[in-house]
């Protein structure tokens, strides 16, 4: 079977560094449950992509275009990007960024299967963007 791209939202879940440029995230994606994706030179000093590494930290809310092939545990990405609810002050406000851990954390230990799970993913989508979204006064 070949690949076909495929348009979907997802929720970084995790991600670790593969090589010197590249990284492997598992994302919660809309279509397709959890899945892992290679990302090739999103990170490194000289490259032209370098910088972009930081779209995929734990919580982020992602607009993808994926390669999908049932036959592999390893799925590519052609193209990302921040996705409607992005708060630039996310990182900095530590009551955010403390629950949107703590329900990530929770979704990896929960989610293990790579079934299309689009209410599960439609809830979190919806609590995630209320907490991005929500001001906080100190």
């Amino acid at each position: 079977m070949s690949q076909k791209l495929h348009k979907a939202r997802g929720i970084v879940l995790r991600t670790v560094k593969y090589g010197e440029t590249s990284l492997i995230v598992t994302i919660f994606t809309d279509l397709f449950g959890v899945q892992s994706y290679l990302v090739n030179g999103v990170s490194g000093f000289y490259k032209k992509g370098s910088g972009k590494a930081n779209l995929f930290q734990p919580a982020a809310i992602l607009d993808l275009i994926v390669y999908y092939n049932e036959l592999k545990n390893l799925q590519r990405i052609k193209e990302f990007r921040w996705g409607p609810f992005v708060s630039k002050h996310f990182i900095r406000h530590k009551e955010k960024n403390a629950v949107s851990l703590f329900m990530v954390e929770l979704l990896t230990k929960c989610l293990k299967t790579t079934r299309k799970q689009m209410k599960i993913f439609f809830i979190l989508w919806k609590m995630l963007s209320c907490i991005l979204m929500k001001v906080v006064r100190p």
